[in-house]
């Protein structure tokens, strides 16, 4: 049996030596932290690029040596052959065979991708974790439930998060063999730029769509992610006994982008589909959803009093091309600007908010930074004379309450600062935002 993992761990070496891709800002934010004791944790929605990442980083500490390659025990959880390591014990066994027979002296890394898939596996992190001086741990998962709140405690004090997204555009453009650093390099790509951000908005950015060239296969491959969520991540792990009732509230929820929703509003659309739950069914299947990272969620601010409504959200997808799934998201185009403008700022903020006050004004996201300045987000395809005053508005209402920029993201060519009823707006175009150019 040992001779059997042997071979699994060889054939996941020989991987990482092979492993060829793009560079990400996440590698160097792991690769800044390597070699220090506390376990590296990388989490993100399906198929987003983490089992490449923590590859490319396992290769880079062989060329910068610091680790040997017979010293890295990498193991898939997705591999079939590894279907039957599902507890501590066995997952020891394997520990065990590699520290025994294959590893030399020195430090060893252990790369363990899409953990969760082994039960109280973090009863067997902590146990090598604190017994074992010579290791250095990185783990992945697609599922929140990896730093749930009974795992946090026992790992408390002790992991890194990184959380990662699917490709934003500079990264599409970056696998096509463009870098945008200038505005001159836009200029130059401008017309393939603009081709490969429809596309960016209408399929999204997970890796490997980028592989695939006809449109209806692209959606095939989304549709088969998201049933593989739907099963796996939320129906198996929770064991909930009807799927197509997890099914309706994620395609509800990818065709309610950009609209305030409530938990009543969901509970009575199921009702209109003679599905009867309970509010707090409701709650805790809506719960599970956002743990896979399909869905995020912005929380309402009201700018005026100051104050946070959980009650009332918005949801964005995690990646523009899976909520297309969903032909009412399709027919939304402002919808999925602003989803794509929510994936950016997701990249660089936790916590976002959306503006609201009871007079109906909106403002489409709000962010704070460490210094408590408060940046505001209008997007809109166009502005012109007929939506000017309601896309503004809502900028020199919230200006006397909140100190920070206000930028109004559209498509047109043109930018420039100006003053509405004298507050400042920065109107950028939204593509050339999304390249920091």
């Amino acid at each position: 049996m040992d001779n059997q993992w042997l071979q699994i761990i060889a054939d996941w070496q020989n991987q990482i030596l092979n492993c060829e891709g793009i560079f990400r800002d996440y590698e160097a934010l792991l690769l800044k932290v390597a070699g220090s004791k506390p376990i590296k944790i990388v989490t993100g929605f399906r198929r987003s690029g983490k089992s490449f990442l923590v590859q490319r980083v396992a290769r880079r500490l062989i060329e910068q040596k610091k680790y040997s390659l017979k010293n890295i025990l990498y193991l898939n959880f997705e591999d079939f052959r590894l279907a039957s390591i599902n507890t501590p014990e066995k997952l020891n066994t394997v520990y065990k065979s590699f520290r025994n027979q294959m590893a030399n002296s020195g430090n060893k890394l252990l790369v363990f991708d899409e953990i969760q898939n082994v039960c109280n596996w973090d009863k067997f992190i902590r146990t090598i974790y604190e017994k074992d001086n010579d290791i250095e741990i990185i783990l992945t998962g697609s599922n929140s439930e990896l730093l749930s709140a009974e795992i946090g405690s026992n790992l408390a004090g002790r992991f890194i998060e990184f959380f990662i997204l699917p490709f934003n555009l500079p990264e599409i453009l970056l696998y096509q063999g463009i870098t945008i650093q200038s505005q001159i390099d836009y200029l130059r790509h401008k017309d393939f730029i603009e081709k490969q951000f429809y596309s960016y908005v209408k399929f999204g950015g997970l890796p490997e769509i980028l592989t695939i060239n006809e449109g209806s296969s692209r959606y095939s491959y989304l549709e088969g992610i998201l049933n593989k969520v739907i099963l796996d991540d939320v129906v198996g792990r929770f064991k909930i006994k009807h799927p197509a009732v997890i099914e309706k509230i994620i395609y509800y929820l990818f065709a309610a982008i950009g609209n305030q929703v409530s938990l009543t509003r969901i509970a009575n659309y199921l009702k209109q589909l003679d599905i009867n739950l309970k509010p707090e069914t409701v709650i805790n299947y809506t719960d599970h959803i956002l743990k896979t990272f399909a869905l995020y969620e912005a929380t309402k601010f009201d700018w005026k009093i100051g104050k946070i409504f959980s009650t009332s959200k918005k949801y964005y997808a995690v990646d523009t091309g899976i909520a297309h799934l969903n032909p009412v998201t399709v027919s939304n185009f402002s919808k999925q600007l602003e989803n794509v403008v929510f994936i950016k700022l997701k990249h660089h903020y936790q916590t976002i908010h959306f503006g609201a006050l009871t007079s109906g004004k909106e403002i489409d996201f709000i962010v704070q930074d460490r210094q408590r300045n408060f940046t505001k987000f209008q997007i809109c395809k166009t502005l012109n004379h007929e939506n000017s005053q309601r896309e503004l508005s809502p900028f020199s209402l919230a200006g006397k309450h909140l100190q920070g920029d206000n930028i109004l993201l559209t498509l047109d060519e043109e930018e420039k600062e100006f003053k509405f009823k004298g507050i400042s707006v920065i109107q950028k175009n939204l593509v050339k935002w999304l390249l920091d150019c």
